[in-house]
């Protein structure tokens, strides 16, 4: 049995080399990626009222982004996260990424540039009604996924995932045609764009509200014009 000194010993000798671990860490920029991780992520969305004007000034068009409805409402929070799959420019011997390639191998296709990027590009559906039963069609599947999930299929008291879709905004500029070739109406009307430039449209203040802010800020400024 040890003694309170041995124990005390090797409490300090712990301690030494916590503290050089840390210093370490430290150094390589450890801790800076630690406070990036658990950083708390901005809101990404747009207020119904600053869409509208958006949307008439020409520099957004409206569209459906369809997922499962775990997933809606983190994106309503976050923002609409990148694809893990597509066209990967940075692997030069292949241009795809392992998931692309293993699904090329299954199903035959031999690639297109037209694809979305991992990591920077997300979809969408144009805004007709084509368009949201294609994000419907996306809402299903993702709702599907998430309800055959181990820990959901063995937990009798969660409630079945039924999906959803969401309005979204997208910058104009961002957007080019998806690369599918289906003889299929809801096809047609995927999009491509980059995921940082997709927006969920959510109420934060309610429209009303956003106004009267707006306006506020416009009298503001006069003011502060006027008086200089």
């Amino acid at each position: 049995m040890k003694t309170f000194q041995q124990f005390d010993e090797g409490l300090g000798t712990l301690a030494k080399v916590a503290v050089k671990g840390a210093v370490k860490l430290a150094k390589k920029g450890g801790l800076k990626k630690v406070g990036k991780f658990l950083k708390k992520k901005p809101r990404r969305t747009i207020d119904p009222f600053f869409a509208d004007k958006a949307v008439e000034r020409g520099t957004m068009v409206r569209g459906f982004h369809g997922q499962s409805a775990k997933n809606i409402a983190q994106y309503k929070k976050t923002g609409v996260p990148p694809t893990v799959s597509g066209v990967n420019p940075s692997n030069k011997s292949f241009g795809h990424n392992q998931a692309t390639q293993d699904w090329m191998k299954r199903t035959g296709y031999k690639g297109i540039t037209k694809m979305a990027r991992p990591g920077k590009d997300a979809y969408f559906a144009t805004a007709t009604e084509t368009g949201k039963k294609q994000a419907g069609r996306y809402a299903r599947r993702g709702a599907n996924y998430e309800n055959e999930k181990l820990k959901n299929v063995l937990n009798p008291f969660k409630k079945k995932d039924k999906g959803a879709v969401m309005d979204v905004v997208v910058n104009k500029k961002s957007i080019r045609k998806g690369w599918k070739k289906l003889p299929d109406e809801g096809t047609a009307t995927e999009r491509i764009a980059k995921a940082q430039d997709i927006i969920p449209v959510v109420p934060g203040p309610s429209s009303k509200i956003a106004k009267y802010r707006l306006m506020k800020l416009k009298r503001t400024k006069h003011q502060r014009i006027n008086n200089q």
